[in-house]
């Protein structure tokens, strides 16, 4: 036969229900077909076995046959029958390729009649090799005609865990690289063909330098400029534009801490702050404010905290803080430990303790006083001597009461809050 046809593979695409697929080159041999599949996600490739993934026809036929892959067929007698689906799947790729041995077996006997048949079909075989290794070829990187580098790589010692490269004359060289992969998305691949500066702030829509020395406050991402990003005394007041800050952006955390407290001359807290009348708070809703103080003043469970009851109570600072007590009000009178953080203490009013009174004394009056009177005779003068007194009750007089007195010092009614 004559070689018309340079094809010497085909492919296809898989669906998971074709069964058959036609090759339209000639083969001397089932096993010269390489079946391969991949998978197209991947980039995995395996070599289908000969009549246990598919069968073939068509052998020695110069316009080809076809390659069919086994299924479950419902009949086992059926020559494409398995239990296991070998079929190409959605997904997967097949290719059917020509691949003869590079060997000759054709043998001519000396002064025999000259087979033509046989000798065509060794010139058949020639041909196929040709066209398989011309396939290869095809496939291979290759200089221009007119190039004159080489194409010989380092050796394997030398290249080892690099990548090829070109140097300055486009000579192949190893060099240094990363052997992760790096998947660089659709987004990233139109930066990076950028070709230049002004391109890539086009692609990631920052505008020209001149927009980019001025950012405005609406194109920069909340908490995304931290107090360590901010240089010493970089931040003036001449740099914060009138009514920039407002209550709401202290409120967000920046100038204020979880914990802190403080007083309020309003009736209602603001947004981010809780009264402290003593409440019970969720552990989880309340996260921040819980790590700050815990279970310091009560909990009634434990999925719950309790915030300071400061309802008409005065706050001192704690005895020992710092590390050493001062004792100004430790075991002091009234109940009060200041050395606990969170104790409480004293009362709105007090009675005196005759204890508590200054020293004093008080004038008693005498009501009267009587007395009986004798003689005593002596040899110059008489004497009169008194012999008796007699005297009635008096009283000092009464004052004051046992009522309890006013122990407010002069004070002012306001709210206190707590950042959550």
């Amino acid at each position: 036969m004559t070689v018309s046809s340079t094809t010497t593979k085909v492919s296809y695409s898989g669906d998971g229900s074709t069964a058959v697929f036609a090759y339209t080159f000639k083969i001397f041999d089932a096993d010269e077909l390489v079946v391969l599949t991949r998978v197209d996600a991947t980039g995995v490739e395996t070599t289908e076995t000969l009549n246990t993934a598919y069968i073939v026809d068509g052998v020695e036929n110069a316009n080809g046959g076809n390659v069919t892959f086994k299924y479950n067929t419902g009949n086992p007698s059926d020559p494409n029958y398995s239990v296991t689906d070998y079929r190409p799947q959605t997904g997967e790729t097949l290719v059917i390729k020509r691949i003869l041995p590079l060997t000759q077996t054709t043998d001519y006997t000396p002064n025999d009649p000259f087979p033509a048949e046989v000798h065509e079909e060794s010139l058949d075989k020639l041909t196929f090799m040709s066209q398989q290794q011309q396939e290869e070829i095809d496939r291979s990187f290759k200089f221009p005609e007119t190039d004159t580098g080489t194409a010989s790589i380092p050796t394997a010692s030398v290249r080892a865990s690099k990548y090829l490269g070109f140097d300055a004359d486009g000579d192949v060289i190893a060099v240094e690289g990363t052997s992760s992969d790096i998947t660089v998305s659709t987004y990233g691949q139109t930066l990076i063909d950028d070709a230049d500066a002004s391109a890539a702030r086009a692609t990631l829509g920052l505008g020209s330098v001149a927009t980019l020395s001025s950012i405005p406050t609406a194109n920069i991402t909340d908490a995304n400029v931290t107090t360590a990003k901010i240089a010493d005394s970089a931040v003036t007041t001449a740099k914060i534009n009138n009514a920039a800050v407002t209550s709401a952006k202290l409120a967000s955390g920046l100038a204020f801490v979880a914990g802190m407290l403080m007083p309020y001359a309003g009736s209602s807290a603001p947004t981010g702050w809780l009264l402290c009348y003593g409440q019970s708070l969720s552990r989880t809703t309340y996260a921040d404010l819980f790590t700050a103080i815990g279970t310091t003043y009560g909990s009634v469970d434990g999925d719950s905290f309790n915030v300071p009851d400061l309802r008409g109570r005065t706050i001192a600072g704690q005895d020992d803080m710092g590390g050493s007590s001062a004792n100004r009000l430790t075991d002091q009178a009234g109940g009060l430990n200041g050395d606990t953080l969170g104790d409480t203490g004293g009362s709105e009013t007090h009675t005196l303790t005759e204890a508590e009174l200054a020293s004093h004394t008080h004038s008693v009056p005498v009501g009267s006083v009587t007395g009986n009177t004798s003689t005593i005779f002596a040899s110059s003068n008489d004497r009169t001597a008194v012999t008796s007194i007699s005297t009635s009750g008096g009283t000092s007089g009464s004052k004051g009461s046992d009522t309890a007195h006013n122990n407010v010092q002069p004070t002012i009614i306001l709210n206190y809050i707590i950042k959550t």
